[in-house]
């Protein structure tokens, strides 16, 4: 049975979730898992059967990214108002009590700042290569100054163009993964790509522009800080995305955390080291009590 996308609406946002049944009714846990920037609906396609061990499995939209949308694009997003947004739509579907959050990148931005401001709703965090502060740096600059300047309509004009690249999608991978070829060899990642791509080629350029540009913005720093909820981070020692230093910050800073780096590896943790970090996450999952304590893999 395909599962039902449904859809709420909170503000200036629609946001869209599926409910995927746990592996037996016996098991009881909800998980949530949200993506990164970019990220669209299927991007969780090979990570849910694990989740699926665990609990019912809710795969819910980064707000902006289809197929949820930003309903008005002349309001400029904030970071509480895109808190506000994503805690909300958690609330909608998965309850308000006794949350597993899993989120990727700016999804592991909010699943960390949702679980700070929420701590009595969230039961544990799952966080993989989250995204800290601003400053936007490299060519995504760009897009963040033109829209700005009220010239969005440039970005939006590359990002279509780019988006039509001859596997666009496999360049786009390959910048963040730390060995492109061996990730691209891999079976399951090949049939993955695939079928993303019909899902990747709706993305709303301007939606991402509007996110991208509240990101530029962002500090998470003092809303975490001192955070208790038990916290997986999970991130590549070599992450082109996200700077190491910044997620140790919150490492060393927040309470109850297990971090694990992952070496050979760059940003797509639960993609590239998949195997590794399903065990990883076996075993935060299963523990009584998440611990503050730093590990390799």
């Amino acid at each position: 049975m395909t599962a039902v996308r449904q859809s709420f609406t909170w503000k200036n946002h629609r946001i869209t979730y599926v409910k995927h049944p746990a592996a037996s009714p016996k098991l009881k846990e909800k998980i949530v898992l949200i993506g990164g920037w970019c990220s669209v609906a299927g991007y969780w396609k090979l990570n849910i059967p694990f989740f699926q061990e665990f609990g019912e499995v809710i795969e819910l939209d980064l707000i902006g990214h289809y197929p949820a949308e930003i309903l008005d694009h002349q309001k400029k997003l904030t970071l509480q108002e895109f808190l506000e947004a994503q805690a909300n739509a958690i609330w909608e579907c998965a309850g308000t009590g006794d949350i597993t959050l899993v989120g990727h990148s700016t999804g592991g931005m909010a699943t960390l700042a949702i679980a700070a401001l929420f701590p009595g709703k969230i039961k544990q965090v799952i966080s993989i290569a989250p995204y800290v502060h601003g400053p936007v740096r490299g060519p995504l600059k760009l897009g963040v100054m033109g829209l700005r300047a009220n010239v969005g309509i440039f970005f939006d004009m590359g990002f279509k163009l780019g988006r039509n690249i001859p596997k666009a999608l496999n360049l786009g991978f390959s910048f963040g993964v730390y060995n492109s070829k061996e990730f691209h060899s891999k079976p399951e990642i090949q049939e993955f790509i695939a079928d993303y791509y019909p899902q990747f080629d709706h993305l709303n350029p301007r939606n991402a522009l509007m996110i991208l540009e509240m990101l530029d913005r962002a500090d998470i720093r003092p809303i975490v800080f001192g955070n208790e909820v038990p916290t997986l981070i999970m991130r590549g020692e070599d992450d082109p995305v996200i700077p190491g230093k910044d997620v140790a910050e919150i490492e060393r800073t927040t309470p109850n955390v297990k971090a694990v780096r992952f070496a050979e590896c760059g940003h797509f943790v639960h993609l590239e080291k998949r195997e590794a970090a399903e065990k990883v996450m076996r075993d935060f999952l299963t523990a009584k009590k998440a611990t503050k304590k730093k590990s390799f893999f």
